[in-house]
C-alpha cells in the first residue's frame, strides 16, 4: 500500500473512529436494557451473563413508569406547539418578507432576539400564575410555542425571501386576497422548510425536561421525565432506567427514520436558492 492510498483512507478511518465513539454509548444503553439489576449496576458493555435477556424490565417499565399516559403527554404537547408555531411564524414571516420596511424589520430582529436571550423562567412563572395557567396543558404549550417562534421566524423568512414576488403580483391581479394567497400559493411552497420546523419543535419539546419540571405536575410529564420513577436517592434501578430511555427515544427514532428525507431537503432547497 503505497503513502498516497493510506493518505486517502485516513479520512474514512477517521469518520469510523467518530461512528464508534457515537455508538458505544447507544449500545451501553441497549444491552443493559436486558440486564438484570446487578449486571446493570456495573455499567458494562458485555451482553447478559448466560445471554440471558430480562424482557421483564420493559413489561415494569410500562407498569410503573406511566408509559401509555407520558407518551400521550408528550404527542399533545409537542404537537400542538409544533402546529401553533407553524401557523403563526408562517404568517408571521410572509408579512416581514414581503413588506420590507422599518417597523417590519424592527420586528423582525425582535424574534431573532429570542434566539441569544436565555429563557426566564421566574417571569415566565408568574405570567403563567396571572393568567391561571400554571399545571395546565395550555400553560405548557404557549411556553413551547413561544420558545419554538424565533427560529421558526428566522427559517421562514429566509425561505419566504427566495419566492418571487411575482406570483403574489399575479395572484393579486387574480382577485385573491392576501391571506388567499399565502394559504393556496406561497404556504404549499413552503412544505420543505415547513417539515424541517415541525420536526424541529417537536423533537425539542419532547425532550425538554426543565420546563415541565418548572410549571406543571408529574401527571402532565412526558416520557423523558419518566425516568426519575426508576432513579432514587439511596439507589438507582439502572437495567428499568435503560430500558426507560430505550422506550424513549424510539418514537423519535421512528421520527426521524420517515422524516429524515424531508429535513434535508428542506434544509438544502433554502441553502440551495439563498
Amino acid at each position: 500500500m503505497t503513502v498516497k492510498q493510506i493518505k486517502r483512507k485516513i479520512p474514512t478511518l477517521i469518520m469510523l473512529l467518530i461512528s464508534v465513539i457515537y455508538l458505544v454509548p447507544i449500545w451501553l444503553i441497549l444491552v443493559n436494557s436486558f440486564k438484570s439489576v446487578s449486571e446493570a449496576n456495573l455499567l458494562g458493555i458485555g451482553l447478559p451473563e448466560n445471554f440471558k435477556l430480562h424482557y421483564e424490565n420493559y413489561i415494569i417499565v410500562f407498569q410503573e413508569g406511566g408509559i401509555v399516559r407520558a407518551f400521550f403527554n408528550g404527542v399533545l404537547e409537542a404537537a400542538c406547539s409544533s402546529l401553533i408555531i407553524i401557523l403563526f411564524s408562517s404568517l408571521a414571516a410572509f408579512i416581514i418578507g414581503r413588506r420590507q420596511n422599518r417597523i417590519t424589520n424592527i420586528v423582525y430582529y425582535i424574534f431573532i432576539c429570542g434566539l441569544i436571550i436565555p429563557p426566564a423562567f421566574v417571569p415566565t412563572y408568574m405570567s403563567l400564575r396571572l393568567m391561571n395557567l400554571l399545571d395546565t396543558y395550555t400553560g405548557l404549550i404557549l411556553i413551547f410555542t413561544a420558545y419554538g417562534l424565533p427560529i421558526s421566524i428566522f427559517l421562514y423568512t429566509g425561505f419566504l425571501k427566495t419566492i418571487s414576488r411575482q406570483l403574489d403580483e399575479s395572484a393579486f391581479l387574480e382577485g385573491c386576497s392576501p391571506i388567499r394567497i399565502f394559504y393556496q400559493i406561497i404556504f404549499p411552497l413552503l412544505t420543505p422548510v415547513t417539515t424541517t420546523i415541525f420536526i424541529f419543535c417537536f423533537v425539542g419539546a419532547w425532550n425538554d425536561v426543565m420546563i415541565p419540571m418548572f410549571f406543571v405536575n408529574g401527571d402532565k410529564w412526558a416520557l423523558p421525565l419518566t425516568l426519575y420513577k426508576f432513579k432514587g436517592t439511596y439507589g438507582t434501578r439502572w437495567n428499568l432506567v435503560f430500558a426507560d430511555i430505550v422506550i424513549t427515544i424510539l418514537p423519535l427514532f421512528t421520527l426521524f427514520v420517515f422524516a429524515q428525507r424531508y429535513m434535508i431537503d428542506g434544509l438544502t432547497a433554502g441553502a440551495v436558492k439563498g
